[in-house]
């Protein structure tokens, strides 16, 4: 069992479905875009930082899909309580 609560707080909200589907639509580039915007400014560069952070976003989501890691705060694959 894990007893951070910081890395429990993680695993629960990146193995959600919710947070898959978001990372899936891009909602995760929005933020990233308009804080570099308001840093640097406005600019045409804005569409290759938002493809590079949907690209990462994503590939991460790939790479990190151990659904297993759920059982370290005490939930099975499908999120019910063991």
């Amino acid at each position: 069992m894990e007893t951070n609560r910081l890395k429990r707080a993680w695993i629960w909200v990146w193995y959600n479905d919710i947070t898959r589907i978001c990372v899936l639509l891009g909602l995760p580039v929005i933020p990233v875009v308009l804080l570099t915007a308001m840093i640097v400014g406005p600019g045409e560069y804005l569409r290759t930082v938002a493809w590079i952070t949907y690209i990462l976003f994503f590939g991460w989501a790939l790479i990190d899909n151990d659904y297993s890691n759920l059982r370290r705060i005490g939930m099975n694959e499908y999120r019910k309580k063991i």
